[in-house]
């Protein structure tokens, strides 16, 4: 057992936990004895902290040990994005800009897992500031896909995905506010759910505002859904968290819409769209409702891309020139496409996206869920998946869910020619969260 214990999902190892055949302190050590053999140079963390991991997991064995598990990740070694603030460890954000100095607080999507005894073992590298879908960042460099060498792995969550892929741990805490989970997860054939916004608590505001959610790489649906039973919980300072969490709905036959075609999604590669049709068919013969969906003609990629520039724009605005120079030179022409906008534009922007997300998320009234791809094709060659077009070119299924706030869920599905995954995009109501991750754990099943 002790030698497969990097093969465990979550409930495998608290499983092992409980009857005394596996220690936390022996799955960390197995883990970064995995990460330090690594000889593909997956550059998948920029900062790991053994020791600090090490006393979290002597003391969750002792929890074990006395029958007082603190929930279902006690023990269970957990990442973080290199976005988001781990209480003792600087937060970079994948720029030069970035502090060296450890942060005094966790954030709040970190606390319930300290919380919970998950075991905080490393931050992932993230591309600058998330602003990209692209595998490199100036401060860590290039993380590389483990599942489909050559290609890109994604991002903006590219060590989150690399981590999960590569099988070192279960669980790896990302952030989505445009596709920046799923993306990566359908890239690297790993489960990438991003919730309800809100549902796992946000704070300090991320530059993205509301389109931002924390999310989850697991290996499986079942893992998603016990990640959620700790990560979700209300924390005082994102009120956004502050929402009802209903229970998932009995099994029954689902409603089902489908689409390869959403607004700015670019042309779906045959592969894709042979393995979407081929789960439709499947979707019938299980005796589900399948409807068409009819492409929304009011796409607002543009929009969606002149607001997030606006931001980025605003999150720089106060620093001085010497500053912003270490900027990459994308993210420096970011802040300059931001700060040519008019306020006139940027409010006619804003209003055509709340008109968009409005009319989409009506669409959900008379459907318990949506199919898509999660992109259109498998990954692109490394260092082809960078800059603002990203939007027409890779993020035209995932970004209309953050403009809605809807739980959305990629699966693996498939693989190209060449053997690199992709992945289905799930998408049901807003705060529907455990209903799309049953409706997922039935198609895994169907797909398996």
């Amino acid at each position: 057992m002790a030698g497969d214990a990097l093969s465990l999902d979550i409930a495998g190892l608290t499983a092992a936990y409980r009857d005394g055949r596996l220690h936390p302190s022996a799955v960390l050590e197995q883990l970064f004895a995995a990460i330090e053999a690594d000889t593909r140079g997956l550059n998948a963390f920029c900062l790991l902290d053994r020791a600090a991991a090490e006393r979290e997991a002597e003391a969750s064995g002792r929890r074990w040990r006395e029958g007082r598990p603190l929930s279902v990740l006690d023990g269970v070694p957990v990442s973080v994005k290199d976005l988001v603030n781990v209480a003792g460890w600087p937060t970079r954000r994948g720029s030069l800009t970035g502090s060296d100095e450890p942060v005094p607080q966790d954030a709040p999507g970190v606390t319930p897992l300290r919380a919970g005894g998950a075991v905080l073992f490393g931050k992932t590298t993230t591309t600058e500031f998330g602003w990209t879908v692209g595998s490199s960042n100036p401060q860590a460099g290039t993380t590389l896909n483990p599942t489909a060498p050559g290609r890109e792995v994604g991002g903006s969550s590219s060590g989150a995905a690399a981590q999960v892929a590569a099988g070192w741990g279960p669980l790896a805490l990302g952030s989505d506010a445009g596709g920046s989970v799923r993306l990566p997860a359908s890239w690297s054939g790993t489960v990438g759910f991003k919730p309800s916004f809100g549902a796992i608590p946000l704070a300090p505001a991320s530059a993205f505002a509301e389109f931002a959610h924390l999310g989850t790489f697991t290996r499986s649906v079942a893992d998603a859904a016990l990640a959620m039973q700790v990560l979700s919980r209300a924390d005082p300072r994102d009120p956004s968290s502050l929402f009802v969490r209903g229970e998932a709905p009995p099994d029954r036959p689902l409603r089902i819409a489908w689409t390869l075609a959403l607004g700015s999604s670019g042309l779906v590669q045959p592969a894709v769209a042979g393995a979407v049709q081929a789960l439709v068919r499947r979707l019938v013969d299980a005796g589900h409702t399948v409807i068409d969906w009819p492409d929304a003609a009011n796409d607002r990629a543009q929009d969606m891309w002149s607001v997030w520039v606006s931001r980025i724009h605003e999150s720089f605005v106060d620093w001085t020139e010497a500053q912003r120079a270490r900027l990459s030179p994308g993210l420096q022409a970011a802040y300059e496409e931001g700060a040519a906008q008019s306020p006139a534009e940027l409010a006619r922007a804003r209003a055509r996206l709340r008109a968009m997300a409005g009319a989409l998320a009506q669409r959900f009234t008379d459907i318990d869920l949506l199919i898509t791809p999660s992109t259109p094709g498998a990954a692109p060659p490394l260092g082809d998946a960078g800059g603002g077009g990203w939007f027409q070119a890779l993020g035209g299924f995932t970004y209309p869910f953050n403009l809605t706030q809807q739980p959305a869920l990629s699966l693996p599905l498939g693989a190209d020619a060449e053997g690199a995954p992709f992945g289905v995009q799930l998408v049901g109501p807003r705060f529907h969260d455990a209903a799309v991750l049953r409706a997922g754990a039935r198609i895994e099943a169907l797909l398996a």
